[in-house]
């Protein structure tokens, strides 16, 4: 029954961030403005709530499934040392979710910094949400292409802007990733299928 733990890991979280990010784009376009930072950080805290559940929750769906076959009974204390199930668990329920949040967490406050630094010239207040929303939503190692793939949209439509508004680009400095950060999530969510098959990401997977 381990294929309904799989099932679980495979699903839950895209299902998740699909709903989310669609929410906040159609939100986006039909009221012409993004939420309300307050609510942002309230679906962040959700969604890494949800992960950290869905690891919780498949630990122990896969302790009990195995505890009921006399075969992978033995796969369990006392009849094998309970660091097998502890590092059986790291590597299929816990690893890709913790990543997965640390790296939300180290571009949340990289944003967040960056922005303090340069007198918040440099990104909007919501984008440090959206980023992390987004990597929470694609998951670890595909936020690796969402996160290039934000940055390399960011720099040629900064480029050609610069080539045919120069005027209007030198009346501000800030070089705003805020268009890039949802969509981009989810043509990654779209496309993961094909990532995962033609481009080495999952050298990073243990």
């Amino acid at each position: 029954m381990n294929w309904f733990v799989s099932f679980l890991l495979v699903i839950l979280r895209p299902a998740l961030g699909l709903i989310i990010l669609a929410g906040l784009l159609l939100y986006w376009i039909f009221k012409k403005k993004l939420p309300k930072e307050k609510f942002l950080k309230l679906i962040v805290y959700i969604f890494s709530s949800a992960i950290i559940f869905q690891s919780i929750f498949s630990t122990a769906l896969n302790w009990w499934f195995w505890s009921q076959q006399l075969i992978t009974q033995r796969l369990l204390p006392p009849h094998t040392p309970i660091n097998y199930v502890l590092k059986y668990s790291w590597q299929h329920y816990w690893f890709e979710s913790i990543v997965t949040i640390i790296a939300a967490v180290i571009v949340f406050f990289s944003i967040y910094l960056l922005n303090k630094k340069f007198e918040k010239n440099l990104f909007f207040n919501e984008e440090k949400y959206l980023a992390a929303l987004g990597i929470l939503a694609v998951g670890w190692p595909n936020c690796l292409i969402f996160l290039a793939l934000v940055l390399f949209l960011g720099v040629l439509f900064h480029l050609i802007f610069l080539c045919f508004s120069p005027k209007r680009l030198s009346e501000s400095s800030r070089l705003s990733l805020l268009y890039f950060w949802v969509p981009c999530a989810l043509l990654i969510l779209f496309l993961s299928g094909i990532i995962n098959k033609y481009i080495g990401v999952n050298q990073f997977i243990i």
